[in-house]
C-alpha cells in the first residue's frame, strides 16, 4: 500500500506544481494548458486515494 500512497503523493505534488505554473503563466493559452494538467494529475491522485481506501475496507 505504501507504493500507492507514494504515487498519490507524487501526483498531488505535480498537480500543485501545475497550479502554480498556471498562476504564473504569461498568457491564457499557457494558463489553460497548466490548468488541464493540474486537473489530470489531481484526478490521478484521487483515483489512487480511492483505491487505497477500498483496500482498507476490503
Amino acid at each position: 500500500m505504501t507504493d500507492l500512497q507514494t504515487k498519490a503523493q507524487k501526483y498531488e505534488i505535480k498537480a500543485a506544481q501545475c497550479e502554480e505554473s498556471a498562476r504564473q503563466a504569461p498568457d491564457e493559452r499557457e494558463r489553460a494548458f497548466y490548468e488541464v494538467l493540474a486537473d489530470y494529475y489531481s484526478g490521478l491522485a484521487t483515483d489512487f486515494r480511492q483505491v487505497i481506501e477500498r483496500r482498507k475496507v476490503g
